[in-house]
């Protein structure tokens, strides 16, 4: 079983993770430019 502090840096790792991918995924289409333009 994880602990507290374990499972706080296994997310936060993932949020990062996921939103990184996200934000390449939003730069690289067309789309989702025009939809988000602070990026």
């Amino acid at each position: 079983m994880l602990t507290g502090v374990q499972a706080a840096f296994f997310y936060l790792f993932a949020l990062i993770t996921i939103g990184s991918a996200f934000m390449v995924i939003a730069g690289r289409n067309p789309v989702h430019s025009v939809l988000f333009r602070h990026s």
